[in-house]
């Protein structure tokens, strides 16, 4: 019942610091903003079945719906502080993993449950914020996406991002960027979620996130595809993948016809990036250099036996 009445309503992820806790489930708490939609405020709030103290601070979903407010599914947490992951409180996500389970909130304000909101489908899934200044990662990983939402059948697939920085990046923030790209909110949902959620799934899916100035993250990049059945297919490593690569292997997944040139250069790509720790332009001139090794090889020993045969005829 709870989760049907998330759907039709639109929520907020909201972060704040309980100041008193009343009857009748009543909490006086200061939120913090919501960017674009609330400022920070102190007020009176509904917390249903929530086990709240005063002085502690609280993620919750901001339901404006009724009067007073409501904060559902309030939980006692800490502001989101990003930081390197740590595998060791989840379970860690790779090739073979299910998704976890994880409630997220869509640039609509609905409410999702990350599990199972897109079975049946092959899902493109990746991490990104809208206020990252490289315009070679966050920018280029969502242009890359409007790309595959235009070569891609949503009957048979879906696109999510989800932000690394859910302080900032609200639902209406969301939908201004993910507009920005032209995105089809029938295929490409962006999510963002309450900060304990976002601290798991980072950690669950190995996502760096270190902060270097109010408003900017340092962060590693991971595209996960993820089969119909919800389990993770592939996983790729670099931000540099190759937009047809991806659309040859997601079909693949998918059990349909797909580019088999394609998806060997995508692995390839894949392969020799981390083999250099990683690093997505070490990869690429390791590569660049290796093939021109190779082609330098064969136009060489073709030059020595035309050379050669020339030679005999002479002879």
């Amino acid at each position: 019942m709870l989760h049907a009445l998330f759907l039709i309503v639109s929520l907020v992820p909201i972060h704040g610091l309980v100041l008193d806790v009343q009857r009748n489930g009543i909490v006086i708490v200061r939120t913090d903003p919501a960017t674009l939609t609330l400022p920070a405020q102190t007020r009176a709030y509904r917390a249903p079945r929530a086990s709240l103290l005063a002085g502690s601070g609280v993620d919750a979903f901001l339901d404006r719906s009724t009067s007073p407010w409501t904060l559902r599914d309030a939980v006692i947490a800490g502001p989101f502080v990003p930081g390197l992951p740590d595998p060791g409180r989840v379970v860690p996500v790779d090739e073979g993993s299910a998704l976890p389970a994880a409630l997220l909130i869509d640039q609509q304000g609905h409410l999702v449950q990350l599990r199972s909101a897109f079975a049946g489908k092959t899902l493109l899934l990746s991490f990104i914020f809208t206020r990252c200044p490289d315009r070679n990662l966050c920018p280029a990983i969502s242009g890359k996406f409007a790309y595959l939402q235009s070569h891609l059948d949503p009957k048979h697939f879906a696109l999510a991002e989800i932000t690394l920085d859910p302080a900032y990046d609200s639902p209406r923030v969301l939908a201004e960027y993910g507009g920005a790209y032209g995105e089809n909110v029938r295929m490409w949902s962006l999510f963002t979620a309450r900060g304990t959620t976002t601290t798991r799934l980072l950690d669950a899916f190995g996502i760096n996130s270190l902060r270097v100035s109010p408003s900017n993250f340092i962060h590693n990049d991971k595209l996960f595809i993820v089969a119909s059945n919800g389990r993770v297919a592939d996983v790729i490593t670099t931000a540099g993948w190759d937009p047809d690569g991806v659309i040859a292997q997601a079909r693949a997944v998918e059990g349909l016809a797909s580019n088999p040139f394609e998806r060997f250069k995508l692995s390839l790509i894949a392969d020799v990036v981390a083999m250099c720790g990683g690093s997505q332009w070490a990869g690429i001139v390791l590569l660049e250099l290796s093939l021109f090794f190779i082609i330098t090889l064969f136009v060489s020993a073709g030059l020595w036996y035309v050379a050669r045969t020339l030679w005999g005829r002479e002879s």
